[in-house]
């Protein structure tokens, strides 16, 4: 099998999982019978990622019934409370369904992806269109500077995100290596060296800065810089 086959595969067995500890969940909460609902509990929960997400639907669950949940969570087998024990179960049901429609979405959305990602034996060019609507086109060229204003709108939200951050800078070493490897007429390559600039300055301001309010307004104005460059600078 090739890449995309094998993911393909993957994906399917991980629904399939999925499917399975909800309807034997679900069959088992529908029944009542806390032996089945216990043991149906026990095999959904160790799927690999949903644990917190379990845990902490629970404890939703749990506080909308006006019930304080415990600090340290016991395992489900010593839990004899039946209206906390169901709880449990609703908060598992909850993250399975949510984490089923979210794998069927992606898979329902994803095969551009998955074929631009692992289409074996092709090279990219700086103009192949990624992306394309009505009149608008998204090319390899422009790919980081999209990436770019997407992490400095994310930042603007949330300015003390260090992950967002360290994008920030990843993408500026990357859109450096893209200009000194790429660096032709067509590619702007004064834009480039200009949005570079206005990144290593925003960057290094940024990082002096304790007030969340101020490194946001450093991020929208480099951004309207950078905007203001795509304007002026054609070439």
């Amino acid at each position: 099998m090739n890449a995309i086959e094998v993911l393909a595969q993957q994906q399917a067995d991980e629904i399939l999982q999925l499917e399975t500890a909800y309807a034997n969940l679900y069959h088992a909460y529908e029944r009542g019978n806390r032996d089945e609902m216990i043991s149906a509990y026990s095999a959904a929960e160790v799927i690999i990622g949903l644990q917190n997400r379990i845990l902490n639907e629970t404890k939703r669950i749990l506080c909308s019934k006006g019930i304080t949940p415990d600090i340290r969570p016991c395992p489900i087998s010593l839990i004899h409370d039946d209206v906390i024990l169901r709880s449990n179960i609703e908060g598992c049901l909850n993250v399975l369904l949510a984490e089923l429609q979210s794998r069927h979405f992606y898979r329902s959305n994803n095969t551009y992806a998955q074929r631009m990602l692992y289409r074996p034996n092709h090279t990219f060019r700086q103009d192949e269109v990624l992306y394309e609507s009505n009149t608008r086109q998204l090319k390899v060229a422009d790919l980081l500077a999209v990436a770019k204003y997407a992490i400095s709108v994310a930042e603007t939200i949330e300015p003390s995100n260090k992950l967002y951050a360290q994008a920030n800078g990843a993408i500026s070493v990357l859109q450096g290596i893209d200009t000194i490897l790429n660096n032709k007429p067509e590619d702007k390559p004064t834009n480039k060296m200009l949005h570079l600039a206005t990144s290593f300055i925003s960057t290094v301001v940024k990082s002096s800065l304790r007030d969340d309010d101020t490194k946001r307004g450093v991020t929208v104005t480099a951004i309207m810089i950078d905007l203001a460059i795509d304007f002026f600078c054609k070439k």
